[in-house]
């Protein structure tokens, strides 16, 4: 308890309220921009932007900001912000840039349009699925709204917004009630992260830098002029320039530093291939990060590889569809829900000072730097779930289903907001069938009613990106605020401003383009396979009712054993190496794409430690940060050159 007595590690570092109108309009205008960006390059069929928890159509935004503003400021333009406002403005972007393609905005509308529109003779749809969904979650296609979002309308005829304004209004209420909830974990949580464990995030250390005041030595207003920088400016930006000539002259080799001239490697026989692109926007990122965090990750795939060839050769795993594959992902998955556990149990005299404080009004526990006070955030978690829990029942789900869901969901929300701070990665996911099932997966089909296995269809709109929700973007816009000067109500306001403004831009604008594109020309940007998928499993369980899934819920304990015993050793042993953070992130896509890059940068970053040290690093970093803002531009200009020569053919120069 004494730590919490102690002055804050972390005390307030401005003087300026850094929550002022010019910072709440400039980042208005970050969502609008980053949005725009996200948007605009995947109707294209260009770069996707938005697939990471620093997204690239808003890291472009912020640093031309960024950049103007160096201008503004040396020309003692009123119009300069501060960094403080600087950091503000990013928090609103992190907010409202979740939202638009691999967002929310993918998956909601289309698990709205889908049911009615989708269903077939051979698929059962309308007589398992239609009694057992609520008409005010989805369209239900009596006047043809569901039809023409997917097929577009004739020229001329009016977009069907009243069809939509039921279900988006409830579906609204539930985005909105989990924002409040999520806001409220990562108020109780900031300070166990940020001040007691100072846990990394790399992610928004880049961006603090970038921010930094013009008498900071360390900001970017400094960088720009040095070697370092100008270099890795110049060869981020080559990285992608090179491969844009190849569009027009294809017999022009190509760099491996885009998706469309990478490739995959096998490594071993029976294990996952993995993806070969010196990915920059990856390294950049990377090179910010914990070297224990980057070697967990890498050294984790590697067990795991030999794990699923040995699994498959031997037929483990052989009852849960896709073999080893799929039993590393249990494995996994109870890695993460055991992380978390794990995490929890270490900051249980923080916790417990927050309760105290939230319910005896504590006066040793200082709480004036948060947020939210600890009693309304701990009250406001209470009514938050209450809502959640009640929309979800009325929704369809019964009790017993309903308590497991919402454990698992906030285990999600916390695990990857902590594994964004800790391993800086700008992308990680876990397995959205773990996630999404669990609950059927632990109870067994037989023993669930057919409403609560329909509702796993439509929740396929919260989770099927599996980046934790809100969870990471409000964490990071904490972690943002922390040491900033502001008033609890004009912050509150900045952030509900982003999450009405990125839900209801993303989501209109989403409807708009399916409708006058048609939503099946759209691809990604509707996800109709993903979603028609997830409803058709709720169709294979009732009409297969099966017990409990026993295979993947011992591989999942396998994976909480192994965080165990990796914690027990880590505390024990100062000498042990291997974290366990790296395991919950395995046997997912995500994983192969970016294993070759972080293990590059765990090579140059282990070898810069360990002959330079930390002095060699911290003048390594303006060179990554160079590397990644001419990368960013260089994104830019490509998809430009898509917009104006491959109109619908574009290329993808960046995706994860």
């Amino acid at each position: 308890m004494a730590q919490e007595r102690h002055p804050s590690v972390e005390p307030t570092r401005f003087v300026r309220e850094a929550v002022t109108l010019k910072s709440i309009l400039v980042g208005i205008v970050v969502i609008l921009l980053s949005d725009v960006y996200i948007t605009w390059g995947m109707v294209h069929l260009a770069s996707r932007m938005n697939k990471s928890y620093l997204p690239m159509g808003l890291f472009f935004v912020y640093v031309v900001l960024v950049l103007v503003n160096i201008v503004f400021d040396r020309a003692k333009s009123r119009w300069a912000l501060s960094q403080a406002e600087l950091q503000v403005a990013l928090g609103m972007g992190l907010i409202g840039a979740f939202f638009p393609f691999f967002g929310l905005a993918s998956f909601l509308p289309t698990v709205i349009a889908a049911p009615f529109y989708l269903d077939t003779p051979e698929n059962g749809w309308r007589e398992l699925l239609h009694e057992h969904i609520p008409r005010w979650i989805v369209l239900h296609n009596e006047d043809g709204a569901a039809t023409l979002f997917y097929e577009g309308l004739a020229p001329h005829q009016p977009i069907p917004w009243g069809a939509w304004v039921v279900p988006l209004f409830w579906w609204g209420s539930l985005i909105f009630a989990i924002g409040w909830l999520t806001l409220c974990i990562m108020v109780i949580l900031r300070k166990q992260w940020v001040e007691n464990e100072r846990l990394e995030y790399p992610l928004m250390n880049v961006s603090i830098k970038m921010a930094a005041g013009s008498d900071d030595a360390e900001g970017i207003a400094h960088m720009v002029r040095q070697r370092g920088f100008k270099v890795g400016c110049f060869l981020g930006a080559i990285a992608v320039l090179w491969n844009i000539v190849t569009f027009f002259y294809p017999l022009i080799p190509r760099l491996p530093t885009t998706p469309n001239a990478a490739s995959w490697l096998r490594w071993m026989e029976g294990a996952p291939t993995f993806w070969v692109q010196i990915s920059i926007y990856i390294i950049g990122f990377a090179y910010f990060a914990r070297v224990e965090a980057l070697f967990s990750f890498w050294v984790f795939f590697v067990l795991t590889g030999i794990e699923m060839s040995v699994f498959d050769r031997l037929g483990v795993g052989s009852s849960v569809g896709q073999g080893g594959l799929e039993a590393v992902r249990s494995q996994s998955f109870g890695a993460f829900v055991m992380i978390v556990l794990v995490s929890l149990w270490m900051s249980r005299g923080h916790l417990k000072a927050v309760f105290r404080k939230a319910f005896k009004g504590d006066a040793e526990v200082d709480d004036s730097r948060e947020v939210l006070s600890y009693r309304t955030a701990v009250f406001g978690l209470g009514i938050g779930l209450l809502f959640v829990g009640g929309w979800l029942h009325l929704a369809g789900m019964e009790l017993k289903v309903l308590v497991l869901y919402m454990f698992f969901a906030v285990v999600a929300y916390i695990g990857l907001s902590r594994i964004v701070a800790e391993m800086g990665l700008p992308y990680a996911n876990i397995s959205d069938t773990a996630l999404n099932f669990a609950p059927i997966y632990i109870l067994g089909s037989r023993a669930i009613s057919a409403p609560s296995m329909v509702s796993q269809g439509f929740i396929y709109a919260l989770f099927a990106t599996t980046r934790g929700f809100l969870g990471p973007p409000l964490a990071q816009t904490l972690k943002l605020t922390s040491g900033l000067k502001f008033r609890r109500n004009r912050l509150i306001g900045a952030i509900a401003i982003a999450l009405v403004l990125g839900f209801f831009v993303s989501i209109g604008d989403t409807v708009y383009t399916a409708y006058r594109h048609g939503g099946y020309n759209l691809g990604g940007l509707t996800r109709v396979a993903g979603v028609r998928n997830n409803y058709q499993r709720a169709v294979t369980w009732i009409r297969n009712p099966k017990p409990p899934d026993w295979d993947r819920l011992t591989f999942a304990g396998s994976g909480m054993a192994i965080v165990l015993l990796l914690t027990f050793l880590r505390y024990n042993f100062i000498w042990w190496p291997l974290p366990a953070v790296g395991l919950a992130l395995q046997g997912m896509y995500m994983a192969r794409r970016l294993v070759f890059p972080v293990f590059m940068v765990w090579v140059y970053k282990s070898l810069i430690l360990k002959f330079g040290g930390v002095g060699m690093y911290r003048r390594g970093q303006p060179f990554f940060i160079g590397l990644m803002v001419g990368y960013a531009f260089a994104v830019f200009f490509s998809t430009l050159i898509d917009h104006l020569f491959f109109y619908g053919h574009g290329h993808v120069v960046h995706d994860f």
